[in-house]
């Protein structure tokens, strides 16, 4: 009785060890396990309007990792296309590459895909519109899940290049702009630093304008983005060069307009950075010490910031702080790389401007004539710009001091009002319009000093011009 007691129960303890041993084995192998679980995977795209700019680039491809290893694909074709996957109960790495086809881009396959894969351009082909995502989802057994992947445009678009007043003795003339991310991985993120993109230029039917004949899209700039303009002569090529301060960014529009000047051999531009949701400018200017002959660069100038900043470039001593450049006030001035940034103030003002009340394009309109007419009244200024918040307070701060200056030179002072408070239009970090009162930004102030409601007609806020220029000596 004793022993077939104890073979019974070493059976019992054998079947054991099988049934936890095969659990085990199930649990290592996922090509084994039950695809128990329905995966629902939508798109977006990142952007806050329902534009024809917001739409999804297709073809979207779909990698979904286990861990390191891929284990299901799938391909998003249109709008109308439904993406369901039948999977185990699990966490999952879900990306995806969009804007991508295999014509184009060396897409991996379910057996070679990593999460850092290298996805490169092919041979003779150049980058499109291209979107990244990546999210995570965990599903339990017999669970639906939808999984909705925020689509990022990972490119900037070159939309224009036009270089005007050209010499009739030029043969070529293109554009490029460096350094640019080389790559995208399978990851979303950026690899290689050293890229860069020549852009040519055609001649247009009048002849001495040159611009490009097709959109293009790139990577964004690894870093201080350069733009060189090269214009060549049977003789020679010669290059102008512009770094910029701040980088060029994925999902902006760039629009580049030059004009050469042969007296003096000046070229000026607009770079205009225009986000599928957005708009901001950054301007700069070549002249002699930016131009170089042959492969050179040559010297290379910096630009201002791009919140509303013009950003001049000009050779030459930086005037000082408290007196007039061109008939405007030098308000402040800074060391940046290889020059002097100065900030200057107009020493003239709008008030009493018409437009629609709160409307901030109305309002937006009415201060760029105002301040063209002040650009024009200056002694040579291409530009004014509306302050910043940050310019507005640092006059406040250093209002002593600088109405003592403006007294002296016979300028009009900086009001801030005792009997009427007068406040003063500025462009907010937001892109909207507002009002700041200098005498309401005080500790122990009641009354807010800053206002988002705009009327027309009042002379009690009022426009001051601001414009920042560096000089290189």
């Amino acid at each position: 009785m004793k022993n077939k007691t104890f073979k019974l129960m070493l059976l019992m303890v054998a079947a054991m060890l099988l049934f936890s041993c095969e659990k085990y084995n199930e649990d290592a192998d996922f090509g084994v396990k039950e695809a128990n679980s329905t995966l629902i995977i939508r798109t977006r795209v990142m952007a806050v309007s329902e534009t024809d700019e917001s739409k999804i680039s297709y073809p979207v491809n779909i990698y979904v990792f286990s861990g390191d290893v891929c284990i299901e694909t799938a391909k998003i074709e249109s709008e109308e296309t439904p993406i369901s996957l039948r999977l185990p109960e699990g966490s999952y790495d879900v990306y995806a590459i969009a804007g991508a086809d295999a014509e184009t881009y060396n897409l991996p396959t379910k057996e070679n895909a990593a999460k850092e894969y290298l996805i490169k351009l092919n041979d003779g082909k150049t980058h499109t519109d291209l979107m990244a995502a990546k999210n995570n989802v965990t599903l339990a057994y017999g669970e639906e899940n939808t999984l909705t992947l925020s689509l990022e445009r990972k490119v900037m678009l070159i939309e224009n290049v036009s270089i005007k007043n050209v010499p009739s003795n030029v043969i070529a003339v293109n554009v490029t702009i460096s350094p640019l991310y080389e790559n995208l991985l399978l990851n979303g993120n950026y690899e290689g630093t050293d890229g860069s993109q020549t852009i040519d230029l055609i001649k247009g039917s009048d002849g001495n304008t040159w611009e490009n004949n097709y959109n293009a899209y790139l990577l964004e700039a690894s870093g201080q983005a350069t733009i060189k303009v090269s214009l060549k002569t049977e003789k020679n090529t010669k290059s102008y060069s512009y770094t910029s301060t701040d980088e060029l960014k994925a999902n902006y529009k760039i629009n580049i307009t030059g004009t050469y000047n042969e007296n003096g051999i000046t070229l000026n531009g607009t770079i205009t950075g225009a986000t599928w949701q957005g708009v901001k400018n950054i301007n700069f200017n070549f002249d002699e010490t930016g131009s170089s002959t042959g492969e050179n660069t040559g010297s290379e100038t910096e630009e201002g910031k791009d919140e509303g900043d013009t950003g001049e470039t000009t050779t030459g001593n930086a005037p000082e702080v408290g007196t007039l450049y061109k008939n405007c006030y030098v308000l402040k001035s800074e060391n940046v790389g290889n020059g002097i940034k100065v900030t200057l103030m107009s020493t003239t003002f709008e008030q009493g401007l018409v437009f629609t009340d709160n409307d901030q394009s109305s309002i937006n309109e009415a201060i760029n004539v105002k301040l063209k007419d002040m650009a024009a009244a200056s002694d040579g200024l291409e530009s004014f710009r509306i302050p910043t918040l940050e310019d507005l307070k640092y006059v406040k701060n250093n209002l002593e001091a600088i109405n003592a200056d403006l007294e002296k030179l016979g300028k009009t002072l900086f009001f801030t009002g005792t009997g009427t408070l007068y406040s003063y239009y500025f462009l907010d970090n937001d892109g909207s319009i507002k009002a700041y009162w200098p005498s309401r930004d005080e500790p122990d102030s009641q009354i807010p000093c800053i206002s988002t409601d705009i009327k027309s007609k009042r002379n009690s806020i009022i426009l001051r011009g601001f414009t920042t220029i560096t000089f290189i000596e």
